[in-house]
């Protein structure tokens, strides 16, 4: 019986998995990249001094506010580190958590089941 439940939820994931990516697909593209006109070089070179006036979207807060705000010039690692970073940090206790528990639930079933196993004579 066990067998067969974890195959139905295993396809019941995969069936959700499937159905979310198809209609993932045929969701308009909220930024193509055909009208940029942002030259990631010139950012990286000097990014105080850069002209963002043809940035769009969230592209421009981000390129106007994340040398003033974490005085780091990449905006990836100022946006993990300086703004995620007590999420992240939070993420991994919860990750850690729970692997811990995990473990102590299995290794005192294994030790239930050798109790049992030598009082049963096994």
């Amino acid at each position: 019986m066990k067998k067969f439940l974890t195959w139905v939820c295993l396809g019941v994931i995969l069936f959700a998995g499937v159905f979310a990516a198809v209609n993932m697909a045929d969701m308009p593209r909220t930024y193509s990249g055909e009208n940029a006109t942002v030259s990631v070089y010139d950012l990286q070179q000097d990014p105080s001094s850069y002209d963002d006036s043809t940035a769009d979207g969230a592209a421009a807060a981000i390129v106007q506010q994340n040398l003033d705000k974490t005085h780091a010039v990449n905006d990836v690692t100022s946006i993990v580190f300086d703004f995620r970073g007590y999420d992240t940090m939070g993420e991994a206790f919860i990750l850690i958590t729970a692997v811990a528990g995990t473990t102590v639930i299995l290794y005192s079933g294994a030790k239930k089941k050798e109790k049992e196993d030598a009082s049963n004579g096994k």
